[in-house]
């Protein structure tokens, strides 16, 4: 069975942006998850006889602390899609604003090839006043 760094390296190779320098990183991640199993393990055995643990037992502050360090390691060497990307110098995805905008003005350009009808000329008669 491979270990998480053996894991970690494989992965990065797989990916093509494994470099010698990410082996501090791929350590010092890999003991950080074996922490937070130690954590929630301690967590677990909180529970009161037949329930659940609680969310308000500092083991849970320090299991989330440990999630957050662990997504700082992954985004550092490029294990999340954001960060891969950023790694491999690619170009982000348009945010979902940009796309609503840009179909937006699609819409708008097609209704604009439109002529509309002065509606000045409908609203006055020859005196200048609307009929009743």
């Amino acid at each position: 069975m491979a270990t998480r760094e053996q894991t970690y390296t494989a992965q990065l190779k797989a990916l093509g942006v494994y470099d010698p320098a990410f082996d501090p990183l791929i350590r010092d991640l890999a003991k950080a998850e074996r922490r937070r199993t130690r954590v929630e393990k301690a967590w677990a055995k909180t529970a009161p006889p037949g329930g659940k643990p609680s969310f308000l037992d500092p083991h849970w502050q320090i299991i989330t602390q440990l999630d957050r360090e662990i997504l700082i390691y992954r985004e550092a060497m490029g294990l999340t899609p954001k960060s891969l990307r950023k790694l491999r110098g690619s170009p982000e995805p348009p945010a979902p604003q940009d796309l609503i905008a840009e179909r937006l003005g699609a819409i708008a350009a097609r209704v604009g090839a439109y002529q509309l009808p002065d509606m000045s000329e409908l609203n006055t008669q020859e005196g200048g006043a609307p009929d009743e």
